[in-house]
């Protein structure tokens, strides 16, 4: 997969909770409800780096939980590679 792909991959709400209940956020960090209670809305942005040795863009995901409002804000392409890294490869 190129960069390009990699950037323009797109991801589900699916793939975001599969995600989340893998590295165990399973509650809103900041009101704490359980997840299965309170869903989420899930935005695609691109941010600018601050950093003066790179300007690249980063491409992120803006969770939101619908209870409380609260925002988390997480690299799609990360996310796209541990989704990528869970697929089971069958040998015959």
């Amino acid at each position: 997969m190129t960069d390009v792909e990699e950037k323009t991959r797109d991801i589900s709400k699916a793939e975001v909770d599969r995600f989340l209940f893998g590295k165990h956020i399973t509650g809103c960090p900041v009101c704490g409800r359980f997840r299965s209670q309170c869903d989420v809305d899930v935005h695609k942005l691109t941010c600018q780096r601050s950093s003066p040795t790179s300007t690249a863009p980063v491409d992120v995901l803006m969770i939101v939980c619908q209870n409380c409002g609260a925002i988390q804000f997480h690299d799609r392409n990360v996310i796209a590679h541990w989704l990528d890294c869970q697929h089971k490869v069958w040998v015959k």
